[in-house]
């Protein structure tokens, strides 16, 4: 039924001028046993390999994102890359999640916003312990509402930035930290 939602979703998405842009939610929980190399090193909060992201926007990005790991607990990481090479998103932003272990292991909270603009494709994924703080349907909306209208007027830092704030307010009305653990 998950499924059948997801792409009933995401042909509406489409049908309704996303301007090729696509969208994607799945949540993988972590391996325990040693993880998988990620395609990309995780250099910080924000991994803005594709350039679409001024230094100050990074900067400031990158502190509501500490703020939000240290007061409400889960780790959320922005990533932008200008090519998803051979994979589709939902591998590429799987292999990250994986690889560089976002998120507490015993929470399973983490989120990856994951851009690739030469695809013209955006995903959030997200770990099994947030699945109900930011629903399959959650998602969708934040993408669709938040960074796809910005993505087709041409203002990609702008759409990251909407979107990012959009799911950190979220998670913060949401903490996974335990009571008095901030």
């Amino acid at each position: 039924m998950r499924r059948l939602a997801l792409a009933l979703a995401a042909a509406l998405l489409l049908a309704t001028g996303a301007a090729g842009w696509a969208w994607a939610v799945f949540g993988q929980r972590v391996a325990e046993a040693a993880r998988p190399s990620a395609p990309i090193a995780l250099t910080g909060r924000v991994v803005d390999k594709a350039g679409l992201l001024p230094d100050a926007a990074k900067a400031a990005l990158t502190d509501r994102l500490a703020v939000l790991e240290r007061t409400a607990g889960p780790q959320f990481v922005v990533v932008t890359v200008p090519t998803l090479g051979d994979r589709s998103i939902e591998d590429y932003a799987r292999a990250l999640g994986n690889g560089w272990g976002v998120g507490d292991r015993q929470r399973n909270d983490g989120v990856i916003l994951l851009v690739a603009p030469a695809e013209h494709k955006v995903r959030i994924e997200v770990g099994k312990g947030l699945e109900t703080t930011l629903s399959d349907t959650l998602c969708a909306e934040v993408i669709g509402e938040d960074i796809l209208p910005r993505f087709r007027a041409n203002a990609l830092r702008e759409g990251i930035e909407a979107g990012a704030d959009r799911i950190i307010a979220i998670l913060s009305a949401h903490p996974t930290l335990p009571k008095g653990a901030s």
